[in-house]
């Protein structure tokens, strides 16, 4: 009589028969659900520390699927216990709410007038003025340097743009914004553009608030109240040089008459919704969803020069040294990349030249007669140097101020106005300059003999290798492959996006200053400007770029790709991270530790990795239940029967339907036809493992055996090993000697349903010992693919998802090592075994040391 037949006899003689089954498909849901939530949860750790996926729509389906799972564990605990822990479902909900709390909190706009004056922005005001706004207004009232006098539009004035009502119902312009980033896709450069047009065109489409148009008016006429004065019309994004630069993503407007600001204004507000500005955004780990922007109104200097200086040498970050690049007019083109400037070199004590190179400044970006215009530059002056001493000296006394307030470098942009006086327009933190940005030592030399192909300015520092692949006219940022070295004409802002997934760049004009590079810094890659020669090399040809020295050498240089080092994808400000991180914390951790502790309560679940660890446990309790009434006879459908072998194991088996052939005891192996408890046993009777003598047990009922978790291995000893079949599962719970063993496993048609859950616990010998032979198993299964946890001399392996045949292969192995690791703790003599014991069995060796050749046969 089959399980089920027994199922339906019993149901239809009015007894109690519908406990069996539901207890039987509860414990399967419990199983599988916990194999569902921890690979979720092996996914949200996996997000953390590579820090791919950062996506606020992604996190929240991650949630949403981790959400219905636990629902789904705690109502199948529920039904199969009779309803005995009703403080898990309220513990389930409160966790539930805390995360979606910290999933759904925004940093709330500051309050603030629509427009405040720079010089009035008080330390309460600086966060409504956006990143770029409130460090001007820091650097012009905290620290006294001279700033051109400007209005911020605050993120007040944006909050007002955007809850404006649509017209015919359409919710709010935020509300519509918001909708439309849950269609960006990244990979599709099409959708993007799509997408970024279409909310470009809605933000421009909507009327300004009056109120907010006037007073842009009214502040505008004050700052330019005649025709001889325009204005410039800048971003100051939320985050904007705050966690990120930003440079170059948002558009600026030179040279505005008063009338034109509020249609500006509003451009501005727009360009956060351009291509590469999503891009960026996402890139950066940054809340889209949360996108604010502040504008800063500036009268516009009349520039007789302009330009950027790094208070640091990106090229071998030395903190004593400071970097200055110089152009006559203004300096759009030249932080744009499209134009050649001056660079000097100075001691930041004292702003003494160390070193100079005088571009070729063949035009200049000035405003005449109210509008922006480029004017050929006197042929005297085309490679004269645009800063003197004086200047020099000037601008290192405001780089020493900028670090004493701060604390850290400083990217500054200034302006030279026609009487001499500097000024600066804009100020961002950069990176801090540490050991890992300088050159390495040793470096210098590790490619001697190897053929210079050419040389270049340092742009971003680093080394790294890839063919080359030239943006040749009419080519698309799409067509970038990823892993080459990208080579340009010049360093455009626009290149942005496309650094992320290239290995160096190489640009034949451009400068270290440039937005460019300083976002090819952010993302940590190496970069060379001024790469004369660069645009003669052979796409497809393998280069070796030395962006510390300024070198590209040809082929693969291995002696410097060793000094290549990690970038980390996102900053550790980043929001996306933080949000992450918050949610992380009610998730991962693991407070139920003891199942025997009083503390093991569903009222003190305070993740939900606690519920899972609390499901699991109780829900392997309520089939001891079950079991003890097999073992007793209890249960006429379901009876232990012994496994027929000759190795040292008391093997019983318990068939909760199409899991063996036959039903009598003892059952032959070929009758086991469970898929995964049949690629199991393949592994335990593998021929030529040793199997040591009968290891001596004291007897213990299968209560003591089936429910023993890894980290509470029971006290007692037993005579017997217990597995649960079925067709297409197997949970397998072994103690020999002095350790204990398990695997949970599923293996169906589908892959997405498979897995393999593997537990192993300590040994006889001492802890130095049982570690080192857990260092054994982890150094084998890694190998194999399984993803491990440690705790001691505890390890837990998961392989998921993976077709039927490569899931049983990888059952049939883990029976090996499972018989190959016994008693092996008294053989861990030193650390070096592990490695060694691990080589051997993944070559196939399965002898042990001191007894090659002389394994012996032990088959079925």
């Amino acid at each position: 009589m089959g399980l089920f037949d027994f199922f339906r006899r019993k149901k239809r003689a009015g007894a109690s028969a519908p406990k069996l089954r539901e207890i039987w498909c509860g414990f399967q849901q419990i199983l599988a659900g916990n194999n569902e939530v921890m690979g979720l949860i092996g996914s949200l750790e996996e997000m953390l520390v590579s820090q791919k996926d950062l996506d606020l729509a992604y996190l929240k389906s991650r949630i949403w699927l981790l959400d219905q799972h636990f629902a789904s564990l705690v109502a199948a605990l529920k039904k199969i216990s009779g309803a005995k822990y009703p403080d898990l479902e309220a513990a389930r909900v409160r966790i539930k709410a805390a995360i979606h709390q910290r999933l759904e909190e925004a940093a709330p706009f500051p309050p603030s007038p629509l427009i405040v004056r720079l010089e009035e922005a008080g330390p309460e005001l600086l966060a409504a003025l956006g990143g770029k706004a409130g460090n001007l207004a820091r650097v012009k009232n905290q620290m006294g340097l001279p700033v051109p006098d400007g209005v911020v539009a605050t993120l007040s004035a944006y909050k007002l743009f955007m809850e404006q009502e649509l017209p015919g119902g359409g919710g709010t312009l935020l509300s519509r914004l918001k909708s439309g980033l849950h269609n960006v896709d990244l990979e599709s450069e099409t959708l993007m553009g799509q997408v970024s047009r279409e909310l470009q065109d809605l933000v421009l489409a909507q009327p300004i608030p009056p109120e907010l148009a006037g007073a842009l008016i009214q502040e505008a006429r004050r700052l330019a109240p005649s025709e001889d004065h325009t204005l410039t019309v800048r971003s100051s994004g939320g985050r904007e040089d705050i966690v990120a630069s930003f440079a170059g993503q948002y558009e600026t407007f030179l040279g505005v008459a008063p009338a034109e600001v509020p249609d500006r204004w509003r451009r501005v507000v727009a360009s956060q919704f351009g291509e590469g500005a999503i891009i960026y955004f996402k890139l950066q780990g940054l809340l889209l969803e949360e996108a604010a922007m502040g504008v800063l109104i500036q009268r516009l200097v009349d520039a007789r020069s302009a330009g950027v200086m790094l208070t640091t040498d990106p090229a071998g970050a030395e903190p004593e040294n400071l970097l200055i690049s110089a152009t006559w007019g203004l300096a759009a083109d030249l932080v744009a990349g499209r134009m050649a400037g001056d660079e000097y070199l100075a001691a930041k004590a004292n702003g003494r030249l160390l070193q100079a190179r005088y571009g070729r400044k063949e035009h200049l970006l000035q405003v005449r007669e109210g509008r922006l215009s480029r004017r050929p530059v006197a042929p005297e002056l085309i490679e004269a140097p645009v800063l003197e001493a004086g200047d020099l000296e000037r601008l290192s006394s405001y780089a020493r101020i900028l670090e004493a307030h701060c604390g850290c470098p400083h990217c500054v942009e200034w302006v030279k106005d026609a009487q001499g006086d500097l000024q600066v327009v804009q100020s961002r933190h950069l990176l801090p300059a540490d050991n890992a940005r300088r050159p390495p030592q040793g470096m210098a030399e590790a490619a001697a003999g190897v053929r210079v192909l050419l040389s270049g300015h340092v742009g971003s520092p680093g080394v790294a290798a890839g063919p080359v692949w030239p943006l040749a006219p009419g080519r698309s940022l799409a067509e970038v492959p990823p892993g080459v070295v990208l080579v340009v004409p010049r360093t455009t802002p626009e290149l942005a996006p496309v650094l992320p997934r290239i290995a160096a760049l190489l640009a034949e004009m451009g400068s270290a200053t440039g937005h460019l590079t300083l976002v090819a810094r952010e993302y940590g890659v190496p970069a060379l400007v001024d790469a004369r020669g660069a645009a003669e090399l052979p796409e497809g040809e393998v280069v070796t770029v030395d962006a510390y020295h300024g070198k590209v050498y040809q082929g693969r240089v291995e002696e410097l790709l060793g000094y290549q080092t990690s970038h980390p994808r996102h900053s550790p400000d980043s929001p996306i991270l933080a949000r992450v991180r918050a949610v992380a914390d009610l998730i991962i951790p693991l407070n139920l530790m003891d199942r025997r502790s009083q503390e093991f309560r569903p009222e003190n679940c305070r993740t939900y990795h606690d519920i899972t660890r609390f499901t699991q446990e109780k829900a392997i309790q309520v089939m001891f239940g079950l079991m003890d009434d097999v073992a007793q006879g209890r249960v006429p459908a379901l009876k232990l029967l012994k496994l027929k072998t000759a190795l040292p194991l008391n093997l019983h088996l318990v068939d909760l339907g199409d899991g063996l052939a036959s039903h009598e005891t003892p059952v032959p192996p070929e009758d086991i036809i469970s898929r995964p408890m049949r690629a199991l046993w393949r592994g335990i009777s593998y021929p030529n493992i040793t199997w040591a003598g009968p290891v001596p047990v004291n007897v213990g009922g299968f209560l003591q055996v089936l429910g023993q978790s890894a980290i509470n291995p029971p006290e007692k000893f037993w005579d017997k090993t217990y597995a649960i079949v079925a067709a297409n599962y197997v949970n397998y719970a072994c103690r020999l000697g002095y350790h204990f063993q398990s695997v949970d496993s599923y293996i169906g048609d589908v892959p997405g349903n498979n897995y393999i859950n593997f537990t192993f616990k300590g040994g006889a010998a001492d802890d130095t010992r049982r570690i080192r032979r857990i260092r054994l198993i982890a150094t084998v299964l890694e190998r194999l693919d399984f993803t491990t946890e440690i705790s001691g001399d505890v390890i837990r392996a998961r392989f998921r998802r993976r077709p039927s045949p490569e899931m049983e292969d990888r059952l049939d192995l883990v029976g090996r090592l499972m018989a190959y690791v016994r008693q092996l703790d008294m053989l861990m003599k030193d650390d070096n075994i592990s490695q060694v014991l691990a080589e051997r069995f993944l070559a196939g060796h399965y002898d042990r040391p001191g007894e090659e050749g002389k394994a012996e046969e032990t088959g079925n």
